[in-house]
């Protein structure tokens, strides 16, 4: 039996990816299945294997056999959820975005305090192994480049709902922001913005981002975020780190990175992209050892501050502090 039994909220396309990544490590088990929809939770049930499945979360909550639950749902419901699983004193492994606004983070991050639990935010991005390497081989660039450009997403999708999903720019924004903060080795201060709503006429919600961002160290990041076409030649995520005479390029659904060290280049390749399963692994680890993972609740608030502001610079064209 393994260590570390678990509970699935939200059994869709990326629960399932979760529940294949936990399959392969030992330390824990998914033992309960929750959807919307009871044929999903059943499916995910028969497939990862488990002891039940239900429609009701509450039933996970009060399952004292659980250490964690994953939830891997709508964003508009990942806040509700996150503090009901931090009442019933559960660790939390949430999909992105943390929440889709600054007061229901901070609600969160209240919840998890006071349970006295761990929540990791699920920026599987930090884990693909030519990011760290990148990030190791300059630890403090003084130039960033950021984008996660993709081809247009379809009205009628969820994650284009204003209230479920909010676009491109809210929904997935956070991956970027976060790798540009980690690979910053900063916090941001300050962020410049222009886009808007440009492939999705009279959205509510912005879908094309290009900023500008200041770090307390000084150093400065352009970011650019949107789904406007998905770029061929350097793939939908793209990395630049300039510093001190070096650089690197990460491609290739970041698979490949690029290396310069002032006089030789060279490329580092990997053939599959690790970063979903080297999550988990973190975050199963960390309990087993009963220490707080690398990724905490601060990362998962601070990645939507920035998309945040970067709103409201585009709507106010205004400087935004931060």
């Amino acid at each position: 039996m393994a260590e570390l039994r678990l509970g699935l909220i939200g059994c869709g396309g990326i629960g399932e990816v979760h529940a294949g990544c936990v399959a392969k490590i030992p330390q824990g088990e998914f033992i309960a299945y929750c959807d919307i929809d009871e044929a999903v939770a059943k499916r995910a049930l028969d497939k990862f294997g488990g002891e039940y499945a239900t429609t009701e979360a509450d039933k996970l909550f009060a399952d004292d056999r659980l250490d964690a639950i994953y939830i891997a749902t709508h964003h508009d419901s990942h806040a509700p959820l996150v503090i009901a699983a931090a009442k019933a004193a559960k660790h939390i492994f949430i999909e992105k975005p943390l929440a889709l606004t600054i007061a229901e983070c901070e609600a969160v991050a209240e919840a998890v305090a006071t349970a006295g639990v761990y929540l990791m935010p699920a920026f599987k991005m930090r884990y693909y192994p030519l990011i760290r390497m990148a990030h190791e081989f300059i630890p403090a660039p003084q130039v960033l480049v950021g984008q996660m450009m993709d081809r247009r997403w379809a009205d009628d999708a969820w994650f284009q709902d204003p209230v479920k999903g909010g676009a491109n720019v809210h929904s997935q924004g956070c991956h970027t922001t976060d790798i540009l903060r980690y690979l910053a080795g900063s916090e941001p201060v300050r962020i410049w913005a222009a886009g808007g709503t440009l492939t999705h006429p009279d959205h509510p919600c912005i879908d094309q981002c290009v900023a500008s961002i200041e770090f307390a160290n000084g150093h400065v990041a352009s970011w650019i975020q949107g789904d406007v076409a998905l770029p061929q030649l350097v793939s939908k995520f793209y990395f630049e780190l300039f510093g001190d005479g070096k650089s690197v390029q990460l491609h290739d659904r970041l698979k490949r990175a690029t290396f310069f060290d002032g006089e030789k280049t060279w490329t580092e390749h990997r053939d599959a992209e690790e970063g979903f399963q080297l999550e988990n692994v973190e975050f199963l680890t960390a309990l087993a050892a009963g220490r707080e993972p690398q990724l905490t609740v601060h990362d998962g608030i601070q990645a939507t501050r920035i998309v945040l502001a970067a709103e409201r610079a585009i709507k106010t064209g205004q400087v935004q502090e931060l």
